[in-house]
C-alpha cells in the first residue's frame, strides 16, 4: 500500500506544480491551467463554504473560474476569480467573486469570498 500512496502523492504534487509557472515562496504567481481538476475542486469548496456560512439563504453555484493565482507558503494559497449564478437559475447573468483558499496537507480553509462584480452577462 505504501508505494501506491507515495505515487498518488507524487502525482498530486506534479499536477499542482504543473499549474504554476514559477513558485518562489511568498510571491503570487498566475495559475496556467485554471481548468485543472484540483483548481476546480478548490473553487467548488469556496462556493460551498460561502453557502454554508450564509445558511444557504441565497445559495450560489459555480459557473466558471476566470483567473487564478497561487502563493507558496506553509501550504498553498489560491486566489481565484469565479463566476457564480444564484441557485439553480439558468440565467446567463452572474456575479464575479474573488476568493482565497489556503490548502495545507490536503485540508482546505476559506480565507475570504467577496463579490467584485454584480450582474455580468
Amino acid at each position: 500500500m505504501k508505494p501506491v500512496t507515495f505515487l498518488v502523492a507524487l502525482t498530486t504534487v506534479a499536477v499542482v506544480l504543473s499549474t504554476v509557472s514559477a513558485s518562489p515562496y511568498g510571491g503570487w504567481q498566475p495559475i496556467e491551467n485554471i481548468h485543472n481538476y484540483r483548481i476546480q475542486e478548490i473553487a467548488k469548496f469556496a462556493v460551498v463554504m460561502h453557502n454554508l456560512e450564509n445558511n444557504f439563504k441565497h445559495p450560489l453555484r459555480l459557473v466558471s473560474i476566470r483567473r487564478g493565482l497561487v502563493q507558496v507558503v506553509d501550504g498553498m494559497n489560491y486566489k481565484l476569480d469565479v463566476m457564480v449564478a444564484e441557485g439553480n437559475s439558468l440565467d446567463s447573468r452572474g456575479s464575479m467573486y474573488r476568493t482565497e483558499v489556503h490548502v495545507r496537507r490536503g485540508a482546505m480553509e476559506l480565507i475570504f469570498f467577496t463579490r467584485i462584480v454584480k450582474g455580468l452577462n
